[in-house]
């Protein structure tokens, strides 16, 4: 940016000038007759043609430009990066920016603090939009001339004038409108007006007059941000990558998409009415889903680092019709053939949903996860089997082929229910024997049989 001259700054307004000359509408029409006055021999028509022409250059010409812009146009356009007239086109309050705002060392929301770099946007008379047009042209292709004047770069005010007190009052005009250095900013009665609490305290002791007056503005170059975005998704390269993934031989690139957008669109039939991005964005803004989450119930719990044993209440919990039906058989004043069949059906659904939890853990966890984590060995051998085709876990896959893991399980389920039963029945525990604790390996084993005869995977 040091290598920036003020010879640089010049010959990019000139340029700027003589591109504008050269696609006014006017000026090409007159150019247009005073060929066809040449080819008609009309001198009088050419002589008419050449004074307007000679008319229009004079408006384009660098000194008479800038004079005209710096000095009177310029305070028809507000520069911003926060618009009032995208609340209502018909605003008249003050438009903000971020130029003199330092950005947050830390954020905990997206605010137009958020991006590395924020387009200006720009509102007001369209007669002056070519001023912010100039203000955007990059000089050496390194800054544009508004991020020079920001920067307060030396060679700015030579650049503007070669009479020195006239570029001094350019770029303070310039200066004023870029800083929105307004003595008294006003609102609209078209905006909407908040009243915020200066804190909890005051608002909960109902002080009067203790709040602010916020006016919530249209954050016009952050929407640009995510229409830029979203655009983009519409991109060559990402059509290509979105294809790529129905051809199995192509090479698979990431692409994006955005679901469930919306659009409002401002300004009407006349976007430029609001500001020049929204101009340019054919007045469309894109709104992103803003509904609350969706928690879904899981059918399983999660196996963690610090976990022992997978046989505990949160098991208990998803097993819970089995264990309510278990509870009422033992409830039951009789012990009549009815009530014994209600028992085994009770265990045949704790049992199912055991396995089910198992044949889950088994398929939806990396191969190896076991390693990393606190649960009994012979826990691990039933929900991580594949973990012994690894390098390196020969141990692991003698223990597992040796079997004697399956006799802890079924101790493990029998003295999970012992203690669901325990915890049920707090004045009935006598009740609970080494008998029916065998009972309960039993069922175990017999439900581990039985997924092996029909090949499921789970033993």
């Amino acid at each position: 940016m040091n290598n920036i001259s003020w010879q640089d700054i010049r010959k990019v307004i000139i340029d700027f000038l003589q591109q504008r000359l050269a696609n006014n509408s006017s000026y090409k029409s007159e150019l247009t007759k005073l060929e066809k006055a040449k080819q008609a021999g009309d001198q009088k028509a050419v002589n008419e043609s050449q004074q307007k022409i000679l008319e229009l250059s004079k408006r384009f010409d660098f000194e008479n430009w800038m004079e005209d812009a710096a000095m009177r146009r310029i305070f028809w356009i507000s520069i911003c990066h926060h618009s009032s007239k995208a609340i209502h086109s018909s605003s008249l309050g003050d438009n903000v920016n971020n130029f003199t705002i330092i950005n947050p060392s830390e954020q905990q929301y997206v605010s137009s603090s958020t991006p590395t770099h924020l387009v200006a946007d720009s509102s007001g008379n369209a007669a002056g939009l070519d001023i912010f047009s100039l203000l955007n042209q990059c000089i050496n292709g390194d800054k544009t001339l508004l991020e020079l004047i920001i920067d307060d770069h030396p060679a700015v005010l030579k650049g503007l004038s070669d009479d020195e007190q006239k570029a001094a009052i350019y770029l303070a005009n310039f200066k004023k409108v870029i800083f929105n250095d307004f003595e008294k900013p006003k609102a609209d009665e078209l905006n909407k007006q908040l009243y915020w609490p200066n804190s909890e305290e005051s608002y909960l002791s109902q002080q009067e007059d203790n709040y602010r007056l916020l006016v919530p503005l249209h954050p016009t170059s952050l929407c640009n941000v995510v229409y830029q975005k979203v655009q983009t998704r519409f991109s060559e390269e990402n059509r290509q990558a979105r294809e790529q993934r129905r051809l199995k031989e192509a090479e698979h690139q990431p692409y994006f998409t955005f679901h469930e957008l919306a659009v409002v669109k401002l300004g009407g039939s006349n976007p430029q009415g609001v500001s020049q991005l929204t101009s340019k964005q054919g007045g469309r803004n894109y709104l992103l889903p803003s509904m609350p989450p969706k928690f879904e119930n899981k059918d399983f719990f999660s196996i963690t680092e610090n976990l022992r044993t997978i046989f505990n209440g949160s098991l208990q919990y998803i097993c819970r019709s089995g264990f309510r039906s278990l509870y009422e058989s033992i409830e039951a004043s009789k012990n009549s053939v009815e009530i014994r069949n209600k028992r085994k059906q009770s265990f045949e659904k704790i049992l199912t949903i055991l396995l089910k939890f198992a044949k889950h853990i088994q398929t939806t966890m990396p191969v190896g996860w076991s390693r990393d984590c606190s649960l009994k060995a012979h826990q691990t051998y039933w929900l991580d089997p594949k973990r012994k085709e690894l390098e390196g876990q020969e141990d692991f896959k003698r223990q597992y082929e040796q079997g004697e893991w399956l006799i802890s399980l079924e101790r493990d389920f029998a003295k999970w229910i012992e203690n669901a039963l325990e915890q049920k029945f707090t004045n009935n525990k006598e009740e609970f024997s080494e008998i029916e604790f065998k009972e309960w390996c039993r069922e175990f084993s017999g439900a581990v049989k039985a997924s092996q005869r029909k090949k499921e995977g789970i033993f």
